[in-house]
């Protein structure tokens, strides 16, 4: 399955929406993608993600590292359920910032 990206403005917030699977072949893709999008308060809506393996998270994890450590602000949103599971399971849901859709994400 390929993987689709592409951004919007909201407001102070670039919301960057994923869909496909997000696994060790497409995650070059959206890495790529977060290195050339604009400005520090970003938002990636994985509501197009239905499967994402450890090298996905990873690449969440290293994003919410670069722009929380320099004062910006990662996001994601509207994880479908075996997505956040992931998250729930390695217990990252205690440390990033998951919100349920990407209008609470940027509010």
């Amino acid at each position: 399955m390929d993987l689709r990206v592409r951004n919007e403005v909201r407001g102070d917030w670039t919301v960057v929406a994923v869909s496909g699977e997000l696994d060790a072949d497409t995650v070059p893709v959206l890495s790529d993608h977060l290195e050339e999008t604009p400005g520090d308060r970003v938002v990636v809506d994985l509501s197009g993600v239905p499967f994402m393996d450890t090298t996905g998270l990873s690449l969440m994890l290293d994003w919410h590292r670069r722009l929380d450590g320099t004062g910006g602000q990662f996001r994601m949103a509207a994880l479908q359920p075996s997505v956040h599971k992931l998250f729930r399971l390695t217990e990252l849901t205690e440390v990033m910032h998951i919100h349920e859709s990407v209008a609470s994400a940027t509010a």
